[in-house]
């Protein structure tokens, strides 16, 4: 399967999900989109006592651990990327067999570029669907230029994120 295969499947997958759950965008909590898929956030002050992994499974849902002194953008990016890995690679929700090689004490940690790729367009088109991403991208655009900051502050993620997600769906050069 081809990136841009894979990128539609992602994005239909995400679409899916936002309308089944009734997922407002923006997303303006990740924490509640958490609880609604069936896990909970917990946040980490001290670095040390992070686990060796950012996500494991609890019961019949999950945790994720994200880093407390994050900022608001950065934690929603990093929650919304552990739950690509949680359904395209876990298999939460969507193939039982591969969500049972999981147990409460095994934390996923990716260390495959791919799946890592696959986690980050999963969290962009999680946070920024197409079809809202065109029409903000649209309102702040003045000639040649793209207000990234307002889109990003719109979108309750980072700039950075912002321009990937404009550069994968061919709105940004």
């Amino acid at each position: 399967m081809s990136n841009s295969e894979f990128r539609m499947l992602i994005n239909n997958l995400t679409q899916d999900m936002l309308d089944l759950y009734g997922i407002q965008i923006p997303i303006t909590d990740m924490t509640n989109v958490v609880a609604l898929l069936g896990g909970r956030v917990v946040e980490i002050s001290d670095l040390g006592k992070m686990p060796a992994g950012n996500m494991k499974r609890e019961g019949e849902g999950f945790v994720i651990y994200i880093p407390s002194f994050s900022s608001q953008g950065r934690k929603n990016w990093g929650i919304a990327q552990e739950l690509g890995h949680l359904f395209l690679h876990m298999g939460y929700r969507i193939s039982p067999a591969l969500w049972d090689k999981y147990n409460d004490e095994s934390f996923y940690h990716s260390k495959d570029v791919m799946e890592e790729y696959q986690a980050n367009e999963f969290a962009a088109a999680l946070l920024m669907p197409q079809e809202t991403y065109e029409k903000i991208t649209a309102k702040n655009t003045t000639g040649n230029i793209v207000h990234t900051r307002s889109i990003a502050d719109f979108f309750g993620t980072t700039v950075a994120a912002v321009s990937n997600r404009g550069m994968s769906l061919g709105y940004l050069g």
